[in-house]
């Protein structure tokens, strides 16, 4: 079951400073910005199925707006006659054929994405694909977790304490919250009754282990 920020908080501070509550003061805003660091890495470490977004496009021009939780395609878009449309990175575009399918993304995270597209045509009313987004920052103490151990949070959050107070406890801790990410990604990669192992690129760093989905 999800837990909010709040309750994280707390069992942090129960290890960190043997006290069954909120952090104050400036401790509090230092952990939830460790907390918030810690999500970030989960969600940089691995494409997971809790950020996996289906989106359709209505189709307006052959560049769109993505939404603002964009953060990169995992599928190739496929309009409504079934043709794809690869996604090719933006230094290969100029390698491309006029006339073949494929699409790139443009922007960032501060200012948006948009999707550019190559051989789409006016008449296909719509397009589908599955994006991953940016999880949520946890903006309040009562915003839940999305990251499926959430110990992992409250370990990155005791790590980071121990190292700034240079306690010899960091590396264990630190040890036990790498240990916790490495078992969330194993857990994604199991490989369902009858299927075949996969690796497959998803991203532009990330790789993905396991059945392919669909």
């Amino acid at each position: 079951m999800a837990r909010t920020l709040s309750q994280i908080l707390i069992d942090s501070n129960s290890y960190l400073d043997l006290e069954a509550a909120l952090p104050t003061g400036d401790d509090l805003g230092v952990r939830v910005a460790y907390a918030q660091q810690a999500v970030r890495e989960w969600a940089d470490s691995y494409s997971w199925r809790q950020l996996s977004t289906y989106l359709n496009l209505f189709v307006t021009n052959s560049t769109l707006p993505l939404p603002d939780n964009f953060k990169e395609l995992e599928s190739a878009p496929v309009d409504v006659a079934g043709n794809g449309y690869p996604e090719v990175m933006n230094r290969d575009v100029s390698s491309k054929g006029s006339t073949d399918d494929f699409c790139f993304v443009i922007g960032n995270e501060a200012g948006g994405h948009n999707i550019s597209f190559n051989g789409l045509t006016s008449s296909l009313a719509s397009l589908t694909t599955v994006f991953q987004r940016t999880p949520s920052n946890m903006a309040t103490l009562a915003d839940y977790c999305e990251v499926p151990d959430d110990i992992y949070v409250v370990q990155k959050i005791n790590s980071l304490v121990l190292q700034s107070r240079s306690d010899e406890r960091f590396p264990t801790v630190e040890a036990d919250a790498q240990r916790r990410l490495a078992n969330m990604i194993g857990r994604e990669t199991i490989q369902t009754p009858g299927g075949n192992m996969t690796v497959r690129k998803s991203g532009a760093t990330k790789w993905r282990i396991g059945t392919p989905r669909g």
